[in-house]
């Protein structure tokens, strides 16, 4: 603040030979008391100084440097009366001091009298005199009041509620990071250190982890484990979303300093994390790297970096995954996000497309604020939203954990003025909500034995036909796949597995009531045998016709792909009908669809020898036509292996 300004001036005057001709005091002992004050504030003797201050005035009442002094000492001691009171004396005696006048402004910013701090700085805008440097700092300041104004007008509904002693404790618990289920909780603990190495700071970061059943309450946390937690500072953890992968910060500078702060993994195999493993370059380099996010569609990491080429002190950057271990140069998530400032603690949703974070550069409460930032059409990020009064506050705010509804968040805060920071669960206003998303838990089987298998599988938004995830599933587990996509969309799940023939089913989210969070879907996989059908869930026409739709074109040329990489294999594509018309009309209906698919299989290159279709009508119904939903299972496509 700019109080450092003024005591920087007095520090001078009192090293100077020609001192007590500059004072504004000709009373030598008054001179020769402040300077013995001016020697305990420089050894944080606050109290002393103030009574040689005391002293001082009573030889000389206006003495200003003695004022600027106590003003000085009483904020250092966040007395904000008593320095309004010493710096109002000072003005009387300097009317239009443009220094003191923004020294005023500061004080009543720090009081959060925040309209007095608006005056202020409004005063010492209007002066012809002020420096450049004092100009923007009340700028920033003013504008930085005039928004504290409007928020605390207009406060958000956040409900936060303590998470409690299983998670919280007498130190101080931050950096809080979910699984997507919402039933795993990692967070960083700063504890006492453990360590006789004089050389270790007093304190250690250690990584906590708690784990819960859905809407039950949170068991005891513990200790991730020594194979990550040393003396050394572990902390930021965030977990995938499938809580198999935990990313974190380890910083392993014997003094604590931040210059070997690395960004390391660890695999979560039969309950237990895997010896950790840093991230390689080009994400880690010679420069800080920290606070790690990593997106729900197993594809990009978000993180701290000081690195070169930043806009400001620290930024946001990201990188995507390329390869088996291989990582994209970072890039600078931009001016929208990072500034001259510094930003930290980013959080990228489930949806994949919003991004939380810190910033003591873009205009908040004070201090680091949280705010929103959304991913755009051409791939760059929205502008920073501040999520508002008193989701932040003139403290510093960190990393805000979103839960994958994208209603409520867990957040450190020392709200609770008898401890220190503790984790909270708070609401999130619709406004600075993500887009809601919804877990889909998936079980890929084998058509006969109804056993889980290992296979690789692709999801996509059949309205723009984008992959929007892809990897493999699990063979050991039940459900395997766990799949967080954003509601109003419908999708596609194409699966394949060595030695089964490829399937895929079609699911929506769309319309889906607030009470419902998760939906199980089921996909089985047969082995290539002759006879064997497979119904394509993603073949769609417009009603009682057989032109195909743009959205089928994804679920055909998976079907390509399949023949061409088997090219011994032979298929009868079967075209089939709901009840309703006449069985003539159905019957030609159905042919008609089957030959559609055919031919846009032929032009894909797929021989006409390994191609046959039929139509069937209504004869052969998968369901009862006895609904709407069931007539609309009857409507489908499937091919068959014939050879």
């Amino acid at each position: 603040m700019i109080k450092r300004i003024l005591i920087q001036l007095v520090l001078i005057l009192g090293i100077s030979a020609s001192a007590m001709a500059q004072y504004s005091s000709s009373n030598k002992k008054a001179v020769a008391l402040f300077d013995q004050a001016l020697g305990k504030y420089g050894a944080e003797m606050y109290q002393e100084a103030i009574q040689l201050c005391d002293k001082s005035l009573k030889l000389d009442p206006n003495f200003v440097e003695v004022l600027w002094l106590k003003a000085e000492i009483a904020e250092k001691q966040h007395q904000y009366d008593t320095e309004i009171e010493m710096l109002s004396k000072a003005l009387a005696l300097k009317p239009g001091d443009a220094t003191t006048v923004a020294a005023m402004g500061d004080a009543y910013f720090a009081k959060y009298d925040n309209p007095k701090a608006v005056e202020y700085y409004s005063q010492l805008l209007n002066m012809d005199r002020a420096t450049e440097k004092l100009t923007r700092h009340c700028m920033k300041y003013k504008e930085i009041a005039e928004f504290r104004i409007k928020a605390m007008a207009n406060p958000v509904d956040y409900n936060p509620k303590n998470l409690g002693p299983y998670i919280n404790t007498k130190y101080n618990d931050y950096f809080p990071s979910l699984s997507a289920d919402g039933n795993t909780l990692v967070y960083t603990i700063e504890l006492p250190q453990t360590s006789q190495n004089p050389l270790l700071p007093q304190t250690q970061e250690d990584i906590y982890i708690s784990r819960r059943n859905d809407g039950q309450p949170w068991q005891q946390a513990k200790s991730i484990g020594a194979i990550i937690n040393t003396h050394n500072n572990e902390g930021a953890p965030f977990l995938s979303a499938d809580g198999r992968i935990l990313f974190f910060t380890s910083c392993t500078c014997p003094d604590g300093m931040i210059k070997c702060c690395d960004i390391y993994f660890s695999y979560l195999k039969e309950g237990e994390f895997t010896m950790p493993r840093r991230l390689p370059a080009p994400v880690n380099t010679g420069a800080w790297e920290s606070q790690p996010s990593f997106s729900a569609d197993g594809k990009t990491l978000y993180f701290v970096s000081n690195r070169p080429g930043g806009m400001g002190g620290k930024d946001i950057w990201y990188s995507t995954l390329i390869g088996a271990g291989r990582w994209s140069e970072p890039k600078n998530c931009g001016p929208n996000v990072n500034t001259e400032g510094d930003e930290s603690s980013p959080f990228i949703h489930a949806d994949n497309k919003t991004l939380y974070f810190s910033s003591n550069g873009h205009i908040g409460m004070g201090g680091d604020d949280i705010f929103v930032s959304r991913l755009q059409d051409d791939g760059t990020w929205g502008p920073a939203t501040n999520l508002g009064y008193p989701i932040n506050t003139a403290s510093n705010e960190g990393r805000l954990a979103v839960s994958v509804f994208g209603n409520t968040a867990i957040i450190a805060s020392d709200r609770d003025t008898s401890r220190r920071l503790d984790l909270f669960e708070i609401n999130l206003p619709k406004h600075i909500q993500p887009n809601r998303t919804l877990l889909v838990e998936a079980l890929v089987k084998d058509a006969n034995t109804n056993s889980p298998i290992k296979a690789s599988y692709e999801v996509v938004a059949l309205s723009t036909a984008k992959a929007l995830q892809t990897g493999t599933c699990d063979g050991g587990i039940i459900p395997n796949l766990l799949l967080y996509l954003p509601e109003g969309e419908d999708y596609a799940l194409n699966v394949r597995a060595d030695g089964y023939l490829m399937n895929s089913l079609n699911f929506s989210l769309r319309n889906i009531p607030d009470s419902i969070t998760k939906k199980y879907i089921e996909i089985a996989l047969s082995k290539p045998e002759i006879g064997t059908t497979v119904t394509l869930a993603n073949i769609f026409f417009e009603t009682d016709r057989y032109n195909l739709m743009p959205e089928s074109h994804y679920e055909l040329d998976r079907l390509v792909e399949y023949m061409k990489q088997n090219p011994s294999i032979r298929i009868e594509i079967g075209g089939h009908t709901d009840n309703a018309g006449t069985e003539a009309h159905n019957l030609e209906l159905s042919t008609n669809r089957a030959m559609a698919i055919v031919n846009y299989l032929m032009a894909k290159d797929i021989p006409p020898s390994r191609l046959s279709y039929r139509g069937y009508g209504s004869s052969m119904p998968c369901a009862p036509n006895d609904s709407p939903e069931n007539m609309a299972k009857n409507r489908r496509t499937e091919f068959k292996i014939v050879k």
